[in-house]
């Protein structure tokens, strides 16, 4: 994403912007700070059907290039995920429009909150991995924050796009990068030269 956040949208969307702004400068690594603010959206949430919940998403400015890169991806048969704290439905909506192979989100279900956390992301990676039958070195992230840094450490080519990478060996750090051009270097080869 750039500019807002899936959760800034829809809490615009919902009335909620202003109790939303101060989520959104919680830290992300304060699982207690986080986790009683999904709480207080889960409430929020409550009178929305998924597509209304989701409606807003649509206005959301993507990264750069990203829906030519997840089509590059495709056309090589490379298996993509989108992987996020974020709220399931929002993660999965995405998937669906990039039409990604997997999604991993914060799950709010009839029985609670399953919730996703930075730390999370790294161990979700290495289980796909596991189950895919994937050497590492063939494994890509790509990541924007600190809060992508076990994802990142769970794969073998690492890119980071955000302002301040974290100091992980490998890492590629591409500030704003283009979307399909770390495509490119995944899949091995520069399309616009043929």
């Amino acid at each position: 994403m750039r500019d807002r956040t899936c959760v800034e949208a829809i809490a615009a969307a919902i009335g909620r912007s202003d109790d939303c702004a101060q989520f959104e400068r919680l830290a992300m690594r304060d699982r207690t700070a986080v986790s009683a603010a999904r709480e207080t959206m889960a409430g929020w949430y409550e009178r929305y059907s998924p597509a209304e919940l989701t409606a807003p998403l649509a206005e959301l400015e993507l990264g750069p290039g990203s829906e030519a890169a997840f089509r590059l991806l495709r056309e090589h048969d490379v298996k993509t995920a989108i992987v996020s704290i974020t709220w399931s439905f929002a993660v999965d909506w995405f998937a669906q429009r990039l039409r990604a192979d997997y999604a991993y989100g914060t799950r709010l279900g009839p029985d609670g909150i399953e919730h996703v956390y930075p730390a999370d992301k790294g161990p979700w990676l290495e289980a796909l991995i596991e189950r895919l039958s994937l050497e590492r070195a063939a494994v890509a992230a790509v990541g924007d924050s600190d809060g992508d840094r076990e994802l990142l450490e769970a794969a073998g080519l690492r890119f980071f796009v955000g302002d301040r990478p974290p100091d992980i060996p490998g890492l590629v750090h591409l500030p704003g990068g283009n979307m399909l051009e770390i495509a490119r270097r995944i899949v091995g080869r520069d399309e616009s030269r043929g």
